[in-house]
């Protein structure tokens, strides 16, 4: 007796409550491998790698013809201007952070060291028209790797600091007559070109910072919907093994309609698939001939009056002398919903007539579609429709539990006086609703407790960052009127029509506005249309002003301006739209040069000088978007595996849990049955009071707690019929154990009769209802705070 009365006394705290669905997954927590912010690393690096290659070979010509007298030292500073990046970008994919900022602040401090070996040792000027030293090309790619890693004010500090002393260097080493007013406007266009550059890579700095925080939002989303499903389908499948075997081998035991030997075999059955689930073993598949045997003998098991009929389980793979298979899993459901379906018809099929003879026969069929048995009866039947939903043989043992199959499908189709069909299908080839018909009996509760979350979209580095409406984009674009308005102004040419100039500098202007609208993507047409159109106009005009021959430092700022804005809109994502817009203006450039008597190697010389610009551009934004489409990859791969990862370590979770559970309240009993001997009353009572527990912690989950459980055991003492029903779903009441508190006072008033505890889904004004039929019927609604109230 011992044994069987082990499970009242271990229902102390902590070993039957419900497992909390709220735990969090430690991993999800964790950040990604692969981030926004390292892939957009690794590319500005390799950009910046790209521009030095670019700027180095432009320079290499000044670089030669400017050499100091020191021939090994201007190399070597030559080499550090070159080097260091295209070192850089050599060591992204490999280097760790440490060791790129440290390249990164060695290329800075060099930069600044050349700077200032110019301005103090080299300060004289250099021949007319080769006074542009070769160092002041590189401004943009030590500034632009500093962005990659440092603060925007460290960043923007490090750009004004070089652009002014480049500015500097220019004044000190030109030739013209008017040196200041040159270095002003030379350290002015350099700090408006760094600018852009600059601006464009703290930008998207921004951006994958926020692509990372949304992507972590989202992994831990996904994480924990996936946990949850995954432990709601887990305890749905154990609490479907509950049913099936510990609780129809408790009921076996407590009605004493059975024989000993009969209850001991199933409690071992039941013993040894509770200790199979502590480590599942890996799914392997079985022949279609073994699953049909093994039905066979399930069947003689729990109803050995039954035909069994195998319609030639080999029969698909008879021509290539291969028997399908069938997933071990597929197989364990299957036998589940059948046993469950047998079950069901030996107690019910006769009705109220023991004498009533009862016909069944279970049909075995394997297709190419896949694996289906088939229990019949000719027995009373009943109303699928009347079925409550919280009897759990149908809803969870049959349709239940073959809904969470993959390719599982199951029917139950039953008339009152005309008996009862039940199906369960395996049909992996084809939709698994079409192997059965619709299913018209109560739905089993979702496996889906939330609404899924989608994954959120990657979001676009370029969309989401050139934004030019912002306060820094008007500051540049403030920056290149007055750059340009001064170049302009400086470059005035005696006796040229000033209102051609003045023209071209309006369309030009008018056209970097064009490009301040918020973002927009794909970037209107009509608006590329618009802004090429101005800059073209504006190519024209200037043209038309210049003289031929005109050798005046910043003669062609218009080229310069205009390349810039093809800059701008290829960021925006109208790349092709740029270089046609270039390769207009190399038309214009070429065709000027040859009508005003010029060589057209000319026009080729003005013009390429700032296709290093716009190809520094373009490298820039094809990056960014090819970072950014693996980039999405990677993240849903990254997610997936969170999602797997989640799923995994919850089921493991969900399964202890629910197994330690069901073991301190079954097990003692069960070794006792698995003893064959004849039960007492006592012992025969003390089963239903184990199995009716199990039911309620299957039924009335959010309840199942150490004071309603011992409330419940003592009123069925008592001989009250005790119910608890949770129809909360994975919500459960904020204020649990005050809602257990008032049902256990409630329960221990009643002496007799029927008490039904229902938890009702979140929303309801009152959080719990109790229907009590003890003498007068009653209807008792607990509210929040736990206060009893009538209706």
């Amino acid at each position: 007796m011992t044994a069987l009365t082990g499970s009242s006394s271990s229902t102390g705290p902590g070993t039957l409550q419900a497992t909390d669905s709220t735990v969090p997954i430690p991993m999800v927590a964790e950040h990604p491998a692969h981030t926004a912010t390292a892939n957009l690393t690794r590319l500005l690096c390799i950009a910046v790698a790209a521009a030095a290659g670019i700027f180095g070979l432009l320079s290499l010509p000044s670089f030669l013809a400017q050499a100091w007298p020191n021939s090994a030292l201007a190399a070597a500073a030559w080499a550090a201007s070159f080097g260091l990046p295209i070192a850089l970008g050599l060591s992204a994919r490999w280097g760790s952070a440490r060791i790129l900022r440290g390249i990164v602040a060695a290329e800075a401090l060099s930069f600044v060291g050349i700077l200032g070996f110019w301005l103090i040792v080299r300060s004289t000027p250099l021949p007319a028209g080769a006074d542009i030293p070769w160092v002041i090309t590189f401004t943009g790619v030590p500034c632009v790797a500093v962005a990659v890693f440092a603060q925007p004010r460290l960043v923007w500090g490090f750009t004004v600091l070089t652009s002014t002393l480049s500015g500097f260097v220019r004044f000190t080493t030109s030739a013209e007559p008017n040196p200041a007013l040159i270095g002003l406007a030379d350290g002015l266009y350099s700090l408006l070109l760094v600018s852009v550059f600059v601006a464009f890579t703290l930008a998207a700095r921004r951006a994958s910072a926020r692509v990372d925080e949304a992507t972590l939002l989202t992994r831990q989303a996904e994480a924990h919907r996936a946990a949850r499903v995954a432990r709601r389908q887990e305890r749905l499948s154990i609490d479907a093994l509950v049913h099936d075997s510990v609780i129809s081998t408790l009921l076996m035991a407590g009605l004493g309609r059975t024989p000993p030997s009969v209850v001991s075999g199933h409690a071992s059955k039941t013993l040894t698939q509770l200790d199979a689930l502590r480590a599942p073993p890996p799914q392997p598949v079985l022949l279609v001939s073994d699953a049909a045997a093994r039905v066979g003998t399930l069947t003689q098991q729990i109803a050995p009056d039954a035909a069994v009929q195998v319609d030639n389980p080999a029969r698909a793979g008879q021509e290539a002398g291969i028997e399908r298979t069938v997933p071990s899993a597929a197989v364990t459901a299957i036998l589940g919903a059948v046993g469950e379906a047998l079950r069901n018809s030996v107690n019910s099929a006769a009705g109220h007539d023991p004498a009533r003879t009862v016909h069944r026969r279970v049909t075995v069929l394997s297709t190419t579609d896949g694996f289906q048995v088939t229990v019949s009866d000719d027995g009373v039947g009943f109303d699928p429709a009347l079925v409550p939903p919280e009897r759990l043989g149908i809803a969870e043992s049959i349709l239940g539990r073959m809904t969470r199959l993959p390719d599982g499908a199951a029917h139950v189709r039953s008339t009152p006086g005309r008996g009862t069909d039940v199906v369960v299908a395996w049909a992996p080839d084809r939709e698994p609703a079409s192997s059965v018909e619709p299913v018209e009996t109560p739905a089993p509760p979702s496996v889906e407790p939330h609404p899924s979350v989608e994954p959120a979209e990657t979001p676009a580095f370029l969309s989401s960052s050139l934004d030019l409406t912002t306060p820094m984009a008007r500051l540049i674009l403030a920056l290149f009127v007055f750059v340009h308005g001064l170049l302009a102004v400086i470059n005035i040419v005696p006796g040229r029509p000033l209102a051609l100039m003045l023209g071209a500098y309006l369309a030009i202007v008018l056209s970097a506005i064009t490009l301040m609208r918020p973002m927009n993507r794909p970037f209107p047409r009509t608006q590329v249309a618009v802004a090429l159109t101005l800059s073209g106009v504006g190519a024209i005009l200037m043209f038309g002003y210049l003289p031929a021959h005109d050798g005046a430092p910043f003669a062609h700022w218009h080229l310069g301006a205009i390349t810039l804005i093809l800059v701008v809109l290829a960021a925006r994502g109208q790349i092709r739209s740029a270089w046609m817009g270039y390769a207009v203006l190399a038309l214009l450039t070429v065709g000027w040069a040859v009508e005003t008597g010029q060589s057209a190697m000319v026009g080729v010389d003005l013009v390429s000088r700032h296709a290093g610009t716009l190809l520094a551009g373009s490298f820039f934004v094809v990056g960014l978007g090819r970072s950014e489409r693996d980039l999405r990859v990677l993240t849903q791969d990254d997610l997936a595996r969170a999602r797997q990862d989640a799923t995994t370590v919850a089921a493991i979770r969900e399964r202890k849990a629910q197994l330690r559970r069901v073991n301190a309240l079954a097990r003692p009993t069960l070794l006792r049955l698995a003893e064959p001997h004849a039960l007492t009353a006592e012992e025969r009572a003390q089963c239903l009071l184990v199995e009716a527990s199990l039911r309620d912690a299957i039924r009335g989950r959010c309840l199942f707690v150490p004071p309603v459980i011992h409330a419940v055991q003592a009123a069925r003492q008592r001989g009250v019929e005790v119910t608890v029903l949770d129809d909360s779903a994975d919500t459960p009441p904020e204020q649990l154990e005050t809602l257990a508190s008032t049902v256990a006072d409630v329960l221990d008033t009643i002496e007799h009769g029927r008490v039904t505890v229902r938890v009702l889904p979140a929303g309801r004004a009152d959080v719990a209802t109790l229907v009590i039929e003890s003498g007068t019927h009653r209807i008792l609604g607990v509210g929040p705070d736990g206060a009893l109230r009538s209706p």
